[in-house]
């Protein structure tokens, strides 16, 4: 019998937990979900307990409205007129008004009640509580995080992000889980350079902030920056705490498998990200037409213009592309794929290889990259390295393969991440590889396999191995291994043995 991915997640909050007891150093933690980008703990002891703690929201200190008609438009805190502490105004005798509410009278008992609500998806009541909470407490830290909170699951996140960065200028030693819930506010309401600001700033001052890390390669993702979020990903692999979703977007980076686009997580964002969705979805014309209607100076825009003609053997685009664009793309892998095809196009093998070798350094996922690496090794006689370039090319399409099996709502077989775990250690990609190891653990236990003590030895003995192989210091793959051992300055000779 297979087990759902959805089983695969939650046995992986058993795994986590267990991966706890096994970090070496205070910031490489394992963290347990919440809906904060920071832990609460990152507050003064005087601001708020971790429960209070917003996940999505909109407010203002002085007057919340109860009203929901454009209350998502950014801006509509402006118009918000009513007094919190203000009563209703005494109901028309000749109406009939329903008995009024019992709510709660102290703050606690009233964040609490507000809490319950929220967890229950009562925001009505929820937002009611929290209303009254502000009248009766409007200065109160954690009456105005519960307050940005209720505004925010009700869609309103410019009133939420005002409210907590007033509350910043009262409170700036809570800026980084300020900066960091607001930061995933700032990301729902489209201001996706300001909240990939504020998950800087947090990274800058406390590093291994893995939730922080999570939520800013989660927005390079959907954005299409995605060896950006790569070298985010594989720091959490490192330290153990990174999801399957995540594991799935380091199989491959050139664009995302089919199922993840479509996800509500990874939901594209930004011509450069639709452009990776739609060529996920194999129509790289729409993918053409959504990059050259950007009208942008975004460079890696004018990279993947190139890749699409590249992909798609259209030498006379091609040509015209490698005309065209004023500069190297130095660190856009998708550059150094296009112009090393244009270049094996026109015959210059020896160029090409060279671009192909750039553009494995930068994504070593490419299999198009060394396939293509392979034949103009082939046609300058170098068969030892054009059979290894090859060999790569055809390991890195079958991670693909399992990759596409463990798709979203698929069912899951421990035996692929068995096998994907395999693959991986081949590549010199050991940290993934034991990442997918703790997965067939997880799958494992919650089919019966294993036992929960049994489970818990497994996944300690791959946590020791992985803080081991932290300590080394060595990386994971050298240079000379991403590019199969191809020495640039030997391609200008007659080939002997390579």
């Amino acid at each position: 019998m297979k087990t759902s991915l959805l089983n695969t997640i939650a046995g992986l909050v058993f795994v986590t937990a267990l991966l706890g007891a096994g970090c070496d150093k205070a910031g490489d933690k394992p963290e347990r979900e919440s809906t904060t980008a920071l832990p609460a703990s990152a507050l003064p002891a005087s601001a708020l307990p971790a429960s209070a703690l917003p996940a999505t929201s909109d407010a203002r200190p002085e007057g919340v409205s109860d009203s929901s008609d454009s209350a998502g438009v950014a801006g509509q805190g402006d118009h918000v007129t009513e007094n919190l502490a203000t009563a209703p105004p005494n109901p028309s005798p000749s109406v009939v008004q329903p008995a009024a509410e019992d709510l709660p009278s102290s703050p606690g008992e009233l964040h609490d009640a507000a809490i319950t609500a929220l967890d229950a998806g009562d925001d009505d009541r929820a937002f009611r509580l929290a209303r009254k909470a502000m009248a009766v407490a409007p200065d109160d830290p954690q009456t105005r995080f519960l307050m940005a909170r209720v505004l925010a699951e009700r869609n309103r996140f410019a009133e939420a992000i005002k409210m907590l960065d007033d509350l910043l200028e009262q409170m700036p030693d809570a800026r980084l889980p300020i900066f960091g819930q607001t930061a995933d506010w700032l990301t729902h309401q489209g201001q996706w350079d300001e909240a990939e600001r504020r998950y800087r700033v947090i990274l800058e001052e406390v590093p291994n902030a893995s939730m922080a890390e999570r939520m800013l390669a989660q927005l390079l993702l959907r954005q299409g920056r995605r060896v950006e979020a790569a070298g985010y990903l594989r720091q959490l692999c490192r330290r153990g705490v990174v999801e399957p979703s995540n594991l799935r977007s380091l199989l491959r980076l050139s664009w995302p498998f089919p199922e993840d686009a479509a996800s509500e997580p990874l939901d594209p964002i930004g011509p450069l990200g639709q452009a990776r969705s739609e060529i996920s979805h194999g129509r790289w014309e729409d993918a053409l037409q959504t990059l050259t209607r950007a009208a942008s100076d975004d460079p890696n825009i004018d990279a993947l213009i190139g890749r699409i003609h590249a992909q798609r053997q259209d030498g006379n685009a091609l040509a015209r592309w490698a005309d065209s664009i004023p500069q190297p793309v130095g660190d856009a892998a998708d550059y150094w794929f296009a112009i090393a095809s244009h270049h094996a196009g026109r015959g210059r093998h020896r160029d090409a290889v060279e671009c192909f070798c750039k553009a494995v350094m930068i994504d070593p996922t490419d299999d198009a990259a060394y396939r293509r690496m392979s034949r103009s090794l082939e046609v300058l006689g170098f068969k030892t390295w054009a059979d290894e370039a090859r060999g790569r090319s055809e390991l890195i399409a079958q991670t693909y393969a399992i990759g596409q099996k463990l798709g979203v709502g698929s069912d899951v077989d421990p035996e692929d991440a068995r096998r994907l775990a395999d693959l991986l250690e081949k590549l010199n990609r050991p940290f993934e590889a034991l990442a997918w190891r703790t997965v067939d653990a997880a799958l494992r236990r919650s089919r019966g396999e294993l036992s929960d003590q049994d489970a818990s030895r497994e996944i300690a003995a791959i946590n020791r191995d992985r803080m081991q192989r932290q300590r080394s210091g060595r990386p994971a793959a050298t240079e000379e291994f991403v590019v199969c051992g191809v020495e640039l300055d030997r391609l200008g000779e007659p080939p002997s043995t390579p």
